[in-house]
């Protein structure tokens, strides 16, 4: 199986391995992926993962002239979509995550259309490299796997090539088949991977709150219950105050680390049961279980004081600061029935009124929405 795997696999993958294997044992970690594989940097990523966040550390020219853009440094999971499609983020996410868990080489071929209209078929390999970083070496190949079907089969390259398409293949250093990565159940075996997979589904990767779709269907689940036991709930949207600014004056970079630092200085003047999702890029959103409009203004105020209060610092030196727009609504024990109640996009949406008001007038202030009461019976 080692000699098939060596004529399937390109050739200039093979030289990866295999500087690979001479770096990763007998430690099995590389200090310095970058100096140790210098001549496959054009065609390498290297990427860190801390938590559910993953970054390239370095994207290689060839990647760079390809796909029309430098993405060192960027969080692979805020890219957006006309960079990195859906399909293909969710590919990457579990190749990468999978090849991390189970610390051996990943090795699969792909085929796609490109923004040029050019079909291509890239083989890449992901290696594990110790200390949370992966290395990914990827190359276009002029053989692309067969298609058609059975008859194509003829022979052991053939249907090899047939299955790196269509599966990552787990490889040892030699390069000999170890598995194939068919299912997440060797991949989620104990409770604490399955709670991993679960923060990449749920939680924004920058700054570990929860995402869009989770803070909906958490919030929902309260607004559903507040309406079942006849009490109130508030929902609070928050908006940085020029966060535009602080990009193009400091970087993304600095942005990044203000978008966290703002999240956790929510989560110092929120209380355990409130609910703290990021909904946009420098936009949030939070729901407060049981809380009246006057009890929602306490907490959002004592949240914009908190904010106000972050100081980040330069590495050049000096400090950001930032303030918060706030925008409140409240559902007040609905009577309405339930076709007529409503839900928590219509909510927010409300809260979201009060916010322009709020950015309207000044910034760094609260407004609450005037037809909160009505519109919650």
């Amino acid at each position: 199986m080692q000699n098939l795997v060596h004529e399937v696999m390109d050739q200039r993958l093979l030289e990866l391995l295999d500087a690979w294997r001479e770096a990763f044992y007998p430690s099995e970690s590389i200090d310095d992926p970058k100096h140790r594989f210098a001549r496959f940097l054009d065609h390498l990523l290297v990427i860190g993962i801390d938590g559910v966040k993953s970054r390239y550390l370095h994207y290689g020219h060839n990647f760079t002239e390809r796909f029309g853009t430098d993405l060192t440094g960027k969080v692979i999971d805020l890219l957006p979509t006309e960079i990195l499609p859906a399909e293909r983020r969710g590919m990457l996410a579990f190749e990468y995550t999978y090849a991390r868990r189970v610390q051996r080489p990943l090795w699969r071929s792909y085929t796609a259309e490109f923004g040029d209209g050019q079909t291509e078929t890239w083989q890449r390999l992901v290696l594990p490299a110790g200390k949370g970083r992966l290395v990914v070496g990827a190359f276009a190949t002029a053989t692309p796997p067969p298609h058609g079907g059975p008859e194509l089969l003829t022979d052991g390259v053939a249907l090899l090539r047939f299955l790196i398409e269509r599966v990552p293949v787990v490889i040892d250093s030699r390069g000999d088949i170890l598995e194939l990565a068919l299912s997440l159940e060797s991949f989620s075996d104990t409770q604490q991977q399955m709670a991993e997979l679960e923060e990449w589904a749920t939680l924004d990767a920058l700054t570990g709150v929860a995402n869009l779709r989770h803070f909906h269907h958490l919030a929902g689940l309260e607004l559903d219950h507040a309406y079942r036991m006849g009490r109130s709930i508030s929902v609070l949207i928050l908006d940085i105050d020029h966060f535009k600014k602080i990009n193009d004056s400091w970087g993304h970079a600095v942005g990044d680390e203000a978008l966290k630092a703002f999240a956790g200085a929510c989560r110092k003047a929120l209380r355990e049961p409130d609910i703290l999702g990021r909904i946009g890029g420098e936009e949030f959103a939070v729901a407060l279980p049981n809380t009246r409009i006057d009890e929602a203004q306490m907490i959002a105020e004592r949240l914009r004081r908190q904010v106000e209060q972050v100081s980040l610092p330069l590495s050049q030196g000096g400090v950001v600061q930032f303030t918060v727009s706030i925008g409140v609504a409240t559902s007040m024990r609905v009577r309405a029935s339930r076709a007529e109640r409503p839900d928590i996009r219509s909510l927010l949406a409300i809260a979201d009124g009060a916010l322009y008001r709020s950015k309207s007038e000044g910034r760094n202030r609260i407004s609450v929405a005037q037809d909160s009461e009505a519109k919650s019976g």
